[in-house]
């Protein structure tokens, strides 16, 4: 069982995602799974975060934080999501944060994000969750010492929740269920019947079929301090989803590696503390 295998097959397993990110590096500085330049903002933000989990750092910093830096001009760092990728991989790299500020000043938590929590209607494609834009701006706000309305916040996060335990405009999802309560815990507020949302993500498990699921799945029990009593299954659900190179995709039978379904994975195997992890140790969890 991987649970109780010895040290020198994780180190194997460190060594083989190192090396996958590693290689996804291109000539402007950033990541892309598809190796050829440019840079995606998007990867090096997953590509830094998978490295932060093995306790590694990207190589050429200085080079990666270059090419963040000439993201935040652009219209796409203008969008909450541009600010919170541009926000999460300065500070990893202990770089600057303070040239976002002005971007962030023309955002309100308490009016902007209203509609995004009402319906999916107008949302961007990267949005898997009509809290992930206000999670990342609460994020984003956080970090840069912004102040917004956190009973407001709380409110309006807690309106989304059902009858089922869970959370969602219409019906509930992992993804949702686990935005909201990643900004309730941060809020400090607390959640009504956390019962029924362990209830909820239980019921889950058994239509676990791809890593983001398993990935919101585990989030949600750590959040509520809940110990996962699938440990073993779980860690063969990721490793069978490896792929030849180090990386990881979707799902166990198709897809091709990728740094966004590594992070994933790397994220998961250092919650089982299978792989050495500071994920326990995050004032908020920034991730999608």
């Amino acid at each position: 069982m991987f649970t109780e295998c010895g040290l020198g097959r994780r180190e194997r397993l460190v060594r083989a995602i190192r090396s996958y990110v590693y290689s996804c590096r291109v000539a402007d500085g950033g990541y892309f799974f598809a190796r050829i330049p440019p840079g995606s903002l998007l990867d090096s933000y997953f590509a830094v975060k998978t490295l932060k989990v093995l306790g590694q750092r990207p190589e050429r910093p200085e080079s990666l934080e270059r090419f963040v830096r000439s993201h935040t001009g652009e219209k796409s760092a203008m969008r909450i999501h541009g600010l919170y990728l541009c926000s999460e991989i300065l500070r990893e790299l202990g770089g600057n944060t303070e040239i976002l500020r002005d971007s962030a000043d023309g955002f309100s938590l308490s009016s902007d994000f209203r509609a995004s929590i009402s319906s999916r209607d107008g949302l961007y494609w990267e949005v898997v969750s009509e809290l992930q834009p206000v999670f990342e701006a609460v994020s984003v706000f956080t970090s840069l010492g912004l102040p917004f309305d956190e009973e407001e916040i709380a409110r309006v996060v807690r309106s989304l929740r059902n009858e089922d335990g869970g959370y969602g405009y219409g019906q509930s999802s992992l993804v949702t269920t686990y935005y909201a309560l990643r900004i309730l815990s941060h809020l400090g507020a607390p959640l009504e019947s956390p019962q029924m949302t362990v209830e909820y993500s239980l019921r889950r498990r058994g239509r676990v079929y791809f890593l983001e699921e398993l990935f919101y799945l585990t989030g949600i029990w750590r959040t509520m301090g809940k110990v996962n009593d699938s440990r073993e299954e779980d860690a063969s659900f990721v490793l069978d989803c490896q792929r030849h190179g180090g990386g990881f995709a979707r799902a166990r039978l198709v897809g091709i590696a990728t740094l966004e379904y590594t992070y994933y994975a790397v994220s998961v195997l250092g919650q089982l503390g299978l792989i050495a992890s500071t994920t326990g140790q995050e004032r908020l969890e920034r991730t999608h």
